[in-house]
């Protein structure tokens, strides 16, 4: 069971989060990392690209936070859980990330 109104087991908020954009051979990336509080230890979680939104935004990478639970009984103290450092390509236009279902902008800082 959720342990939040928004349906999610943990916690997160664009203050958890950091996008940090580079360019390596002519392209450009951004790395997109964060913790998040969950309820319990050995949630796994990953960010993923989010399918485009129905009007482009040049400016936005649409992604999604996925929480994969924990199997069997576990102890419920918070815990603080590191989101898989995941790096994406990105056009020059792009200036934030959007973390989608979960209603979260994050500006991008270039390194």
């Amino acid at each position: 069971m959720s342990a939040y109104e928004n349906g999610f087991a943990c916690e997160a908020g664009a203050q958890d989060f950091t996008a940090t954009a580079y360019r390596s051979n002519g392209e450009r990336w951004v790395t997109v990392e964060g913790t998040c509080s969950c309820p319990t230890p050995g949630y796994t979680l990953t960010l993923e690209l989010a399918s485009p939104p129905i009007v482009p935004v040049p400016e936005e990478l649409h992604l999604n936070l996925v929480e994969e639970a924990p199997g069997g009984t576990t102890i419920q103290p918070i815990t603080p859980t590191p989101v898989k450092k995941e790096k994406f390509q990105i056009s020059d236009e792009v200036e934030r990330v959007v973390i989608r279902n979960r209603e979260i902008t994050v500006l991008i800082k270039e390194r």
